[in-house]
């Protein structure tokens, strides 16, 4: 296959299993999720200037900008219909006819649940109970016959049906025979059946339903009246069952659900634990080697299939929730100070534990001159700094200034990365931290005057230097 003379290539032209085009381009370029956009000058087509600024999907994206370098002669018709079969090829798309079919089985299954829960005396239990079984075997058996035909979103939407004709069934059997047990047991035993049915139907809906059952359940288990409460270690085991099932089947709503889920399960242990400090310093420190391991993962294989971008958005999130609560909190209730007894050794050494997979990859990253070893080292440093300025006695402004640098990281992770989520999680919380600085935290409005003085000429004499170092570079070059 012969390739134009204008564009040259450098990587395969496959777009499945997140393979990326890369292209070797002596201009400047556009990066959208992994791929290079050419832009030749200022004056090229209205598609590159606003290119960076779009919100469509990668799909989309894709299929325009091969229909632009094919109209402007930089790919010959043949090589630009060859990629666009690859970008089409093996891909289920969410249409709206699979939003009509999501929507009308949702409707469905809370008709069959209202059903049970209204206790209709004019019908006999037994029929009733008839009835459902009878809807859940034909949405079963018509969830196969649509699988054979090939009609995707009929077949996950029917799965989903027998699903929720399985949950009415457990409430219909619990009213009939009076068994007086816990809701959420019930819901934990529709969670197991809706897991089974994953696993052996590899269903996309069914298994967001599990993950969101579990996650149900482990809500329902929470005494919110009651301070301090055990944590559901329990929960954890359905969790990594969802969250491994999703990495098996590479299913993305899946895998975001469960990132939620998790997110959920540690704000509840977050908000129920008799030390909420500690625990806030011990999920900041898991977070910032998570953070790391997904940088890590960038830099090499990517073990979760291209999923790392959305998990290391959701743990930027968690981090700066961490760094909120600590800085708004100040630990004065719960903070263990130097010398007091054998609680804050044991807390230093679960942080260190907590910490030490960071540190290591950074190491690592620099041994093996990994690409986004500077970010490693970066967030290894920027964890460490934090945990020391929460857990030894408190220094006047300190924890306000680093409420900054985490978001001022994020932001600058996003741009190497290119990835929007995290400027845009790391500019927002930037301005909220600069809110509850002046809200909150200083006192009074000279001392917040002098801090935003010195934040200011601290981030302007930063972005100086870094324009003479850039300058300077280009005139290397």
């Amino acid at each position: 296959m012969q390739h134009p003379a204008h564009v040259p290539w450098v990587g395969c032209i496959s777009f499945q299993g997140m393979t990326r085009l890369r292209f070797d381009m002596p201009d400047r370029s556009c990066i959208f999720t992994g791929l290079a956009l050419p832009v030749q000058d200022d004056s090229s087509t209205a598609f590159s200037k606003r290119g960076c600024m779009h919100i469509k999907s990668k799909r989309a994206v894709i299929a325009e900008a091969l229909e632009d370098w094919r109209s402007r002669g930089l790919l010959d018709p043949v090589t630009a219909q060859r990629l666009q079969d690859d970008l089409e090829q093996g891909k289920v798309h969410y249409s709206f006819n699979a939003f009509i079919i999501t929507a009308g089985i949702i409707c469905l299954c809370f008709a069959a649940m209202t059903f049970v829960a209204a206790n209709w005396e004019e019908m006999d239990r037994l029929l009733r109970l008839a009835l459902v079984m009878a809807a859940l075997w034909a949405a079963w058996g018509a969830a196969l016959w649509a699988g054979l035909r090939g009609l995707h979103w009929w077949h996950e939407g029917l799965m989903l049906l027998g699903c929720g004709m399985f949950g009415a069934g457990i409430m219909l059997v619990s009213q009939i025979y009076h068994i007086q047990a816990n809701a959420a047991d019930a819901v934990w035993l529709w969670g197991l059946g809706s897991l089974l049915a994953a696993v052996l139907a590899r269903g996309t809906m069914t298994l967001a339903l599990t993950i969101g059952l579990f996650a149900l359940w482990h809500v329902m288990q929470i005494d919110i009246a009651a301070r301090a409460h055990d944590l559901n270690l329990v929960y954890l085991v359905w969790w990594l069952a969802g969250a491994g099932l999703a990495w098996w089947q590479r299913n993305r709503l899946a895998g975001h659900l469960s990132v939620l889920a998790l997110c959920l399960w540690l704000l509840s242990a977050l908000a129920t634990v008799q030390s909420p400090h500690a625990a806030a310093l011990m999920l900041l420190a898991a977070t910032v080697s998570v953070m790391s391991g997904l940088l890590a993962s960038f830099s090499g294989r990517r073990f979760l299939h291209g999923f790392e971008a959305p998990i290391l958005a959701y743990a930027a999130l968690v981090l700066g929730a961490c760094a909120f609560y600590l800085t708004l909190s100040h630990g004065a209730h719960d903070r263990p100070m130097p010398g007091d007894d054998m609680a804050h050794g044991t807390l230093w050494s679960v942080l260190a534990l907590l910490a030490a997979p960071s540190v290591v990859l950074a190491l690592l990253a620099r041994v093996r001159a990994w690409t986004l070893a500077y970010d490693l080292a970066a967030c290894a440093g920027l964890g460490i700094i934090l945990l020391l300025a929460h857990v030894m006695p408190r220094i006047p402004l300190l924890s306000e200034a680093l409420l900054l640098a985490p978001f001022i990281w994020i932001t600058r992770m996003g741009w190497r990365l290119d990835q929007r989520s995290l400027r845009a999680i790391g500019m927002a919380g930037f301005i909220l931290a600069l809110l509850v600085v002046y809200d909150k935290t200083v006192g009074s409005l000279i001392g917040t005057s002098g801090f935003y003085l010195g934040a200011g000429l601290i981030l302007l004499s930063g972005a100086w230097v870094a324009t003479r170092l850039g300058l300077k570079g280009k005139g290397g070059s």
